[in-house]
């Protein structure tokens, strides 16, 4: 498999969204809420930035925008082995 460095944006969709459905979903579908990818963009400093809209339970959860969206972000690192992801709440 590729680096997630090297992969194409496309690629690095594709794989974002894997790992939401895989690891991240069922841990916020546990607590009656949900997350779906809005935006992934290319920064100017080789991160990648993901953009993602809470719903559900998420929607008006305190946690969303602090330990939840921590939680996705290192998740999302672990899994595709790189530290250069950011994730944003819209």
């Amino acid at each position: 498999m590729k680096k997630f460095e090297e992969m194409s944006i496309k690629e690095k969709i594709e794989a974002i969204e894997e790992v939401l459905k895989k690891d991240i979903m069922p841990m916020l579908a546990f607590d009656g809420g949900y997350a779906e990818i809005v935006d992934v963009r290319e920064g100017n400093n080789g991160e990648t930035h993901i953009f993602i809209r809470y719903g559900g339970a998420c929607a008006a959860c305190s946690s969303a925008g602090g330990a939840t969206l921590f939680a996705i972000e290192e998740t999302l690192r672990k899994r595709l082995n790189t530290d250069k992801i950011r994730v944003f709440p819209v």
